[in-house]
């Protein structure tokens, strides 16, 4: 197709359009960036590289750091959707990946087969690799938290457990197609959903520091939880937490929605 420029002269001001493709940045392109320069600079993506493995049939050109790379981003970007994340990483795609020194973005596709073949023993080396670098990189405040009369100084955690409830449509199988399955089989179990509508349902477990608003952690598993267990990892992480503390300090912890009523 050739291109077609279009001139004309409003008030003063030349106006000249074409036909030429050339997408706006994406405004949360600059922070994804320095974030991906940050792990590459305190060595968290080497850790990365030699601590996180996914088990997977065929690997191809792609490894785990493509993948996590893209997510963070994604968190980074705040958008809703997947969808729209990848609509706007297109026009940057390859200068995003090139921060970690990769030459090529997985699809919508290949992320959604790579979370697909993520097992547990991943998931826990990821999240241990985010705590520690959370507990390596971030230095506590000797004065951070409350202080009440006797001067006895308190650390605020919010401890949240969230259920979501799926619906579930009915699955119309025929014997000249193949089976059908749904994409929430292994997400969603089910379960009690309070006064949510939905036939499965998930529960996630967050830990967040209330004076910093830091994450600590991040629980979920398909079907409701066993508030006991989550409960006990979310102290453990916390405990942690606390212990770098260089003045003593009592962690208080609120409990939320599915915690509290358990």
């Amino acid at each position: 197709m050739s291109e077609k420029n279009v001139s004309l002269t409003v008030a003063g001001l030349e106006v000249t359009t074409t036909e030429q493709a050339n997408p706006a940045i994406p405004t949360w392109f600059a922070e994804a960036l320095l974030l991906g320069q940050y792990w590459q600079h305190c060595g968290l993506l080497e850790r990365l590289q030699q601590q996180v493995h996914v088990n997977r049939g065929r690997v191809g050109k792609y490894e785990v750091c493509d993948f996590v790379l893209l997510l963070l981003a994604y968190a980074v970007s705040g958008l809703t959707s997947l969808e729209a994340f990848f609509e706007q990483l297109s026009s940057v795609a390859s200068v995003l990946m090139s921060v970690w020194g990769r030459q090529h973005c997985p699809v919508a596709s290949t992320l959604s087969r790579f979370l697909a073949d993520v097992d547990n023993d991943a998931v826990e080396a990821l999240r241990e690799l985010f705590e520690s670098a959370l507990l390596e990189h971030s230095p506590i405040d000797p004065e951070l938290g409350v202080t009440d009369r006797s001067g006895k100084r308190w650390m605020v955690f919010d401890v949240d457990g969230t259920t979501k409830a799926v619906r579930h449509r009915v699955l119309l199988t025929q014997n000249t197609h193949p089976v059908l399955k749904r994409r929430s089989r292994n997400a969603c179990k089910p379960g009690y959903a309070g006064r949510k509508r939905g036939e499965a349902v998930r529960t996630r477990t967050t830990i967040e520091q209330a004076h910093t608003r830091e994450w600590l952690g991040n629980f979920a598993e398909a079907g409701n939880c066993n508030s006991k267990e989550d409960l006990k990892r979310s102290c453990t992480v916390i405990q942690r937490y606390c212990a770098r503390s260089t003045s003593p300090v009592t962690a208080l912890l609120r409990l939320e929605d599915v915690l509290k009523d358990n």
